[in-house]
């Protein structure tokens, strides 16, 4: 590795997270952080750089990220081993691949049950199961040797592959639970702890993946791809999964139970997974169903409670806090949510959250309703907000767009 590729590999890492605190924090001195971080990987001196906090929502959930420099080498590992990866992974698991998502699962879900009810004229039945500290029982050393094998099978004998292996060797090994930095109060940590879901304070030795970090975001995926592999290509199975939660289409009930039953032995013998014992559900799909999430019945799909609750929370918070430097984190908090419901049926919906916000906001922004989205008002652009606060006038150029003086 070269300062060429570190250089590509940071542009390549900030290229939509430009605005984030570790971004702008690192970019402050990228020439000299990128040349300390070239130095310290061709010395084989990195040092796990993480820090824990705990997401509230939508239940408080330990997150375990790093800064930027351990970013820069997880997108340079993953830039060059997900293809790989991607050749291997069935066409039935969904999170974190270019053209899948969660939208692609529930419309392949549904497609499932309209192909095995052949359109709603026979029994079917939907089945789900959710396994339970998913990535705190990630057993470390199979994940290593997964992705090792993976890389001598791709890469002949070179400084890349010693490069990949080194990359592989330090996220995988990278012990949380000595090495982090607690971003909160202790007891903020209490109930993740007591269920048994924190990489820092429950994991044995060998076990835990971070949640938050990129690596074990795909790791994941490839993990249980033989067990994927043998659900669709031994058994037939109409079968799909999102990280941890998975589904069954059957049109037989008492076999289909028996069959996950089954999956279930595998997946505790195996690969140590343990499916949750209060989230198994099956039902008859006339009842229609929820996954990841999201109610659907026939051939619609519809915003979750749980969504909504939190998007109205969203809204009062934001209408304390009305002010043209705060119009950018506005915009992008309920366009999210707004994005969500547009997708499904959900136009009621998106009109009585719109209707909640203040009218302060209103003075910098307004609703489009052909795009469904807010959308701020002339003079209030990010552009427009920027030189305003620093005086300075931006001007387009004919080659090289807006410039800034």
């Amino acid at each position: 590795m070269d300062l060429k590729t570190i250089i590509e590999d940071y542009e390549g890492c900030v290229s939509n997270k430009r605005r984030s605190p570790d971004s702008v924090y690192y970019s402050l001195h990228a020439e000299r952080d990128n040349v300390r971080l070239l130095d310290d990987f061709q010395a084989r001196s990195l040092v796990p750089l993480l820090y824990g906090f705990v997401a509230p929502r939508p239940r408080p959930r330990e997150v375990i990220a790093c800064l930027m420099q351990g970013k820069i080498i997880q997108w340079h590992f993953d830039a060059r081993v997900r293809p790989e990866t991607e050749k291997r992974l069935t066409n039935r698991t969904f999170n974190n691949r270019v053209g899948y998502g969660p939208d692609v699962c529930l419309e392949r879900l549904m497609q499932d049950i309209l192909e095995v009810s052949q359109n709603y004229t026979r029994d079917c039945w939907l089945i789900t199961r959710d396994l339970t500290a998913y990535f705190p029982s990630t057993n470390l050393d199979r994940s290593y040797a997964n992705y090792r094998a993976l890389i001598e099978e791709c890469w002949p004998e070179g400084e890349e592959r010693d490069d990949l292996l080194y990359i592989l060797l330090r996220v995988v090994y990278s012990y949380p639970a000595n090495n982090i930095r607690l971003k909160g109060p202790l007891w903020k940590w209490e109930p993740i702890r007591r269920a048994g879901k924190s990489v820092v304070f429950n994991c044995e030795d060998g076990r835990g993946a971070c949640l938050g970090n990129q690596f074990w975001q795909v790791e994941k995926n490839y993990d249980l791809n033989d067990f994927d592999h043998w659900q669709v290509d031994v058994c037939g199975m109409r079968y799909g999964r999102f990280v941890d939660d998975m589904y069954w289409v059957v049109d037989n009930l008492e076999a289909g139970l028996a069959h996950v039953a089954m999956s279930e032995r595998k997946l505790l013998e195996e690969y140590g997974y343990r499916m949750h014992p209060k989230k198994r559900y099956q039902q008859h799909v006339k009842m229609g169903g929820e996954f990841i999430g999201t109610w659907f019945k026939d051939d619609r799909m519809y915003v979750g409670n749980r969504v909504v609750r939190h998007a109205e929370e969203t809204v009062r918070k934001w209408n304390r806090m009305a002010s043209p430097w705060m119009l950018d984190h506005f915009m992008q908090s309920m366009n999210s949510y707004i994005g969500m419901m547009k997708r499904r049926y959900a136009y009621r919906i998106i009109r009585d959250v719109v209707d909640k916000v203040s009218k302060e906001w209103l003075r910098y922004c307004h609703f489009d309703n052909e795009r469904r989205c807010f959308v701020a008002n002339p003079g209030y652009t990010h552009n427009e907000l920027l030189m305003r606060k620093y005086h300075f006038k931006l001007h387009k150029s004919k080659h090289h767009g807006t410039r800034t003086n």
